[in-house]
């Protein structure tokens, strides 16, 4: 093997050095010189290539770890915070649209032709017992109808009936047919007589005269007035709460004549007639002077 010339090798000024120690021979001189490359060239490899040490490996890791930790989970949450409160939005939107809808929804009548029946023969069964339902509501309505009808021409032919007897002439009248009662008469500022009997009651001219006032007149309600001469005498005469008026001023009736019906208008607490007399100008009782 030929000698290594030292001046060629490029020393490790950090490491090596290529002087042979004092003594050693050139043999061992040179084995110590390549021992010595050797070393240099595995320093210088790795030198270039570092070694990474477990523990620093570890630490940068978690570095690492930690700062993406620190920016993305928090990002991460941001957007998920925006997507459940975009998401709380859209609820609350969609509850009021369906609030204003069901404010807006209204439920349908259900007509006669809504059945329970399920088949053909259920089907016509309902609609005949509709039909028969309707037809007995139809007759009662009726029967009710004709009842009334029997019932007015019952009391029309009694008041036929219980026409004013006749009047002889110069005398005066009965007001009203029979079955009245007689509650009060004139005095303490009263100023005729109260003669109690059903509504509807005929009231009778209880002389031939002419009609005056047939209306509404305050607390005597509606007021038929009519004058005449009975006896050479001039008369006056009021009928007073009435229920309807039969007659129109101006008028001219008989003894006798409907001049209206008996009510409780005006200033009354019952059905009755209140009939007032004068006689030239003087109030008279109508007890002393009427055939009642």
């Amino acid at each position: 093997m030929s000698e290594i010339d030292s001046s060629s090798v490029v020393p490790d000024t950090d490491k090596t050095t290529l002087v042979p120690a004092r003594g050693e021979t050139s043999a061992g001189s040179a084995a110590a010189v390549r021992k010595t490359i050797r070393r240099a060239e595995r320093e210088a490899r790795r030198v270039g290539r570092p070694r990474i040490r477990p523990i620093r490996a570890v630490g940068t890791v978690a570095a690492v770890g930690a700062l993406i930790a620190g920016v993305a989970f928090p990002a991460y949450a941001a957007i998920q915070s925006e997507g459940e409160a975009l998401s709380v939005h859209d609820v609350a939107t969609a509850d009021a649209q369906s609030l204003v809808v069901a404010s807006e929804v209204e439920t349908p009548a259900l007509d006669g032709s809504a059945y329970a029946a399920t088949t053909p023969e259920e089907i016509a069964q309902a609609k005949a017992e509709k039909a028969a339902a309707e037809r007995a509501k139809q007759q009662a309505a009726a029967a009710a109808e004709a009842a009334a009808n029997a019932a007015a021409a019952t009391a029309t032919a009694s008041v036929a009936a219980a026409a004013a007897p006749p009047v002889a002439s110069g005398s005066f009248g009965a007001p009203l047919p029979g079955g009245y009662t007689i509650t009060r008469s004139v005095g303490s500022g009263h100023e005729g007589t109260d003669m109690v009997i059903g509504a509807g009651t005929p009231i009778y001219a209880v002389a031939s005269g002419t009609v005056v006032t047939a209306g509404w007149s305050g607390a005597y309600g509606n007021l038929v007035t009519f004058t005449a001469t009975v006896d050479g005498s001039a008369v006056e005469v009021r009928n007073a709460h009435m229920s309807s008026i039969a007659v129109s001023p101006g008028q001219t009736v008989n003894a006798g004549d409907i001049i209206g019906y008996v009510g409780s208008t005006g200033r009354s607490t019952a059905n009755h007639l209140h009939i007032e007399v004068r006689i030239n100008g003087g109030l008279v009782d109508p007890m002393g002077v009427l055939p009642i």
